[in-house]
């Protein structure tokens, strides 16, 4: 929406576009009394779409309603109101808010509601998750309900258009999350509940993984310093696996996969769905021969703490810092990092976890250890910044830094010790 200065009188024309938006999720119901079942929930974003203010102008009592069909993710769009703002002038005519809905959606989807519930009907028997299936779990041994998950790209059939339908959730519930474009480098894990009805089976959406594959160069293969160098940057820079480099003088051979959008939706969250579904991935990660690093764009909180407790569930599970006291010397976290295929930092992060669960307060020499090793860490992840910093300073904003990053590692252990 333009920004502009309402007056009094034109204030009631105004409306959070969080509240007026509601998403709803349709299924046949296993219920015989009830031919389907749905679930309401809300953006928690729409400032990609309305404006930073998330506001509205122009009506009065606006709803604003998307339905889906929970497996195909057909989509039924609606928009109503009890008034509409005249447009008397340039400074007071309503949000195009059809249009602006319209442009994110593709164009098969349904305004006439009992054509979109025969479609529900159909979809929900006919439809079938598209692509490799990886795994499938159930949440209880002996659980009727069954959950699957499959790997697909846009070369798989009917993926592209799937993803078309579903992609506008990016935009509701990640953080700054913007829609991808259909580079055949994208890879997705979608999350699928499968259960039956009757003698049939229908499957339910539950959740998607977005990750794309970069190069990854091994700098202990590079021939000269030149080479080193080049390496270096490109690591650091995560330079997609479609570019070339260098006029091909360092031939890539291996993948660096980057977790881009992780997303379970609300009314399935809480089940433990997201951590099933960071399982698979590292799990398939670990089983691809090309792929040498599982990396994270930008991690939220939320995906943090998913990734942490699983990451640090598995260490102690496979006893990878079985013995390991401060400081760890650079072989052994190099040797690790090869090994697991975690990137460099969640390594550390990880490590630096488990060396404080270990660690023998008490101890003075064991802690000064550990500190000098935490501290060189952050430094070196620092450094463009502190290098300017006078010494006192410096030792000042690491030991402060130092002070909340173990209180952070200590609420982590509360959680997952």
């Amino acid at each position: 929406m333009t920004e502009m200065v309402l007056k009094p009188q034109e204030e009631e024309w105004l409306c959070n576009s969080n509240e007026a938006l509601t998403i709803w999720f349709l299924e046949p119901s296993t219920d015989p009394d009830r031919e389907f079942d749905s679930v309401q929930v809300f953006p928690m974003f729409t400032y990609s779409i309305f404006g930073d203010k998330e506001q509205i102008y122009g009506y009065k009592d606006l709803e604003i309603t998307l339905k889906f069909s929970s497996g195909s993710f057909a989509t039924y769009f609606d928009v109503r109101y009890s008034d509409k703002i005249p447009d008397v002038s340039s400074t007071s005519i309503a949000d195009n808010v059809v249009d602006k809905i319209k442009a994110l959606i593709p164009n098969d989807y349904i305004t006439n509601y009992d054509a979109f519930l025969q479609t529900v009907h159909e979809d929900a028997y006919s439809f079938k998750p598209m692509g490799e299936k990886i795994t499938e779990y159930r949440l209880e041994e002996g659980d009727d309900v069954i959950y699957e998950i499959y790997r697909a790209t846009f070369e798989t059939p009917r993926f592209k258009e799937y993803h078309k339908r579903f992609q506008i959730m990016i935009l509701f519930y990640i953080e700054a999350g913007t829609y991808i474009d259909e580079d055949e480098k994208w890879e997705t894990m979608l999350s699928f509940e499968k259960k039956r009805i009757g003698d049939k089976y229908t499957y339910s959406f539950m959740g998607f993984c977005t990750m794309y594959n970069y190069y990854f160069y091994n700098r202990e293969k590079c021939v000269n310093t030149e080479n080193c160098v080049v390496i270096d940057q490109i690591n650091n820079n995560k330079v997609p696996i479609s570019e070339r480099v260098n006029e091909g003088k360092v031939i890539p051979e291996d993948i660096r996969l980057r977790i881009s959008q992780f997303l379970i939706f609300p009314h399935v969250q809480g089940k433990g769905h997201g951590s099933k579904l960071y399982q698979t991935i590292y799990k398939y990660v670990l089983s691809n021969s090309r792929i040498k690093e599982l990396a994270v764009e930008i991690p939220n909180d939320s995906f943090e703490a998913i990734r942490d407790k699983n990451d640090l569930l598995y260490i102690r599970e496979q006893k990878i810092f079985e013995g390991l006291v401060a400081p760890v010397d650079k072989n052994t976290i190099d040797s690790i990092r090869r090994k697991y295929k975690l990137n460099k930092r969640q390594l550390l992060r990880c490590l630096e976890i488990e060396l404080l669960r270990k660690l023998n307060k008490s101890d003075a020499a064991a802690y000064k250890a550990y500190r000098l090793q935490v501290k060189e860490r952050l430094y070196n992840w620092n450094k463009e910044i502190l290098k300017d910093v006078d010494r006192a300073e410096r030792i000042e904003k690491l030991e402060e830094t130092f002070k909340g990053l173990v209180e952070e590692y200590q609420e982590i252990l509360l959680k997952y010790n």
